[in-house]
């Protein structure tokens, strides 16, 4: 049996010089074979902006195209259903209840599909989405011209209704596949693979747009925040967008179904691109093409380690079941390194009515009397306030990266310190999302609710100071929770075994999905606007849960290097301080890969809360 045991680095973090030899050091799972064929080279660093440039192309394609498609559908079934809100309430319901029901089924799936045609799969779910809305409505218009009848009118507009309805579902499972399966597993694998390998062999940068470049160093991190930028733009035009082709295609009427079948065809159109520029990703990188090792339906590769009962990362000592199928909810629950709490300390932010863009407090400013083109600026400012967070986030993230070629063996030391900066920093963000919002939720405890939605109050220009700081904490709130939704993509890419990233991913969706749908439910309950008041309370409360769940994986779950021999059958072993404690732990792939290479890893493994007064001296010193 194998014994694991922890390396006793020195104050400064360095592990000691000889624990480790020279050329040895942490690397990402998917780098820990290249890293050793291999040195850095001009052909590697091209090839990785090459990837970046692919990958965020086809981003800006498909988060442009969903953002007009989610602003026009609503408006679609609102013509077919007019005075009512039922219809574009029942999409939304009806999205965000498959999501949290069909999402982890289709990720545990997707983990058993070859890469590329998760991606396929999810883009022609989108197509298809956008072809039946366009048919359904090709259909509803032809038989309203040869059938004059009231009631067949009403049952075909029905009709319609429901297979729009159902399109949409169709296309958020598809859009949902897709995004987890770039962001979840293929991020990762591409750029860890070649991040310690970039050189710049040049000053010379290539670029598409004069303005637009990418740096020389290409990193993981760099790649998250920009596509969340890509996002947060796409939210903002978007709908200006989309709202000039109806505008437009309307010729003078007041019908928008020529510029919604615009925007479908569009729609459909763009993932003819977005589907070539991920498969030139696909094709140029071997880390996408490997196996997901003993996964259902993949064979394993020869590179990759046999994974046993022992050292399965779900499974327990001894259990046979092991390799048989494994549930998505079972995944998740089971998965090592506190990634349950991890994963409910970011849905809970979802449980929220003070989002700018949300439909829950986009209605309540229309009852206390705000214009169109206040609440348009409201949602703009939201927007920018988050790419301004993000831009924070990645700028005290980029002081932490350093120059890691420059001394090797201090490399260790240094990946282990960032990952642990990475989840300091992301606790200080989240730690702004939760002030915001407390202070939003004081401002609006505070005002006279009732003398603000009356008349009077709605006619006049000014408001009160306790609403003007409730929407500016809003706006300050969105700079925390984009920041820490990157640094929480980032830690889960680094954590999550890569075999289950697709069924991962897709719990984590359901579980966001299900706390927006219980916001929804809250409102349809408490429809009146001056019952705002538990909308927003109960928004603060899940935004608190969300920050005590991130404050216990910090303080549960602690990074430690592994040293492993095989010398006895005691378990596992690490020391602190003289200290030694031992247990059991699970491995993810990547750590296997890791062990069976160098014979350690590092992992965030559960330390138990006696154990603070230890943790927080490794806090002081680094760690």
């Amino acid at each position: 049996m194998r014994t694991n045991q922890t390396m006793d680095l020195k104050t400064d973090g360095t592990p000691p010089r000889d624990s480790l030899d020279e050329n040895t050091y942490l690397i990402a799972p998917a780098e820990a074979s290249a890293r050793s064929s291999h040195t850095p080279s001009k052909q590697s660093s091209t090839s990785t902006r090459d990837h970046a440039w692919n990958i965020l192309l086809s981003t800006t394609l498909s988060r442009l195209g969903s953002r007009t498609w989610e602003f026009a559908t609503p408006l679609l079934l609102l013509e077919w259903s007019p005075g009512s809100l039922a219809a574009p309430a029942t999409l939304g319901l009806a999205s965000a209840l498959f999501r949290t029901l069909v999402s982890p089924w289709l990720g545990g799936l997707a983990d058993e599909w070859n890469r590329m045609n998760t991606v396929l799969i999810g883009t022609s779910m989108q197509a298809l989405g956008c072809l039946v809305s366009v048919g359904a409505l090709i259909l509803y218009n032809f038989l309203i011209e040869n059938n004059v009848s009231g009631d067949k009118r009403a049952l075909e507009r029905l009709v319609s209704l429901a297979v729009v309805i159902a399109a949409g579902v169709v296309e958020a499972l598809g859009a949902q596949l897709t995004s987890v399966s770039v962001k979840k597993e293929w991020l990762p694998l591409v750029f860890d693979e070649s991040a310690n390998s970039q050189v710049s062999f040049s000053k010379e940068k290539r670029t598409i747009l004069a303005l637009v470049d990418l740096p020389d160093r290409i990193t993981l991190s760099f790649i998250n925040t920009t596509m969340t930028n890509i996002d947060l733009i796409s939210a903002m035009f978007g709908p200006i967008l989309a709202g000039w082709i109806l505008e437009v295609l309307g010729f003078g009427s007041d019908s928008i179904q020529r510029g919604f079948a615009v925007i479908a065809l569009v729609n459909v159109i763009s993932f003819v691109p977005e589907i070539y520029l991920l498969r030139r990703v696909y094709l140029s990188c071997p880390s996408l093409q490997r196996s997901r090792g003993n996964c259902r339906g993949n064979s394993q590769s020869s590179s990759q380690p046999v994974v046993t009962a022992e050292n399965s990362p779900l499974g327990k000592k001894g259990d046979s079941s092991v390799e048989q199928d494994l549930a998505p909810w079972v995944v998740w629950s089971n998965h090592p390194s506190g990634l349950p709490l991890l994963t409910l300390s970011l849905a809970s932010l979802y449980m929220t009515a003070l989002s700018p863009s949300g439909v829950v407090l986009t209605s309540y400013l229309v009852t206390i009397g705000l214009s169109p083109t206040a609440i348009g600026a409201f949602r703009g400012v939201g927007a920018i306030s988050g790419v301004i967070g993000i831009c924070s986030f990645s700028l005290l993230r980029k002081g932490d990266n350093g120059d890691r070629e420059a001394d090797e063996r201090a490399a260790l030391s240094a990946s282990i310190k960032s990952i642990e900066l990475l989840r300091r920093l992301s606790l200080a963000f989240l730690l702004l999302e939760v002030v915001s919002v407390l202070v939003a939720a004081a401002a609006y405890a505070t005002c006279d609710t009732a003398y603000v939605i009356s008349p009077l109050v709605k006619s006049s220009e000014a408001l009160p100071w306790q609403i003007l700081l409730f929407l500016g904490a809003i706006v300050v709130s969105r700079a925390g929770l984009y920041s820490f939704d990157v640094g929480v993509l980032e830690i889960e890419q680094y954590l999550v075994d890569e075999r289950y990233r697709n069924a991962v991913g897709s719990v984590e969706g359901a579980l966001c999905s299900l706390c927006e749908m219980g916001m929804y439910v809250l409102s349809i309950l408490l429809p009146k606007p001056s019952q705002f008041g538990w909308q927003v309370g109960v928004s603060a409360t899940a935004v608190s849960f969300g920050g005590v769940c991130f404050a216990a994986f910090l303080c549960l779950y602690h990074m430690h290097l592994h040293h492993h021999h095989e010398d006895d059958d005691d378990g596992h072993s690490h020391h602190h301080n003289l200290r030694c404690h031992h247990h059991n732990h699970k491995h993810t792939l990547q750590q296997e890969r890791e062990l069976n290479e160098f014979g350690y890893h590092v992992h965030l493994h559960r330390h138990g809360p006696l154990r603070t007064q230890i943790s927080w001296s490794n806090l002081r010193l680094g760690w």
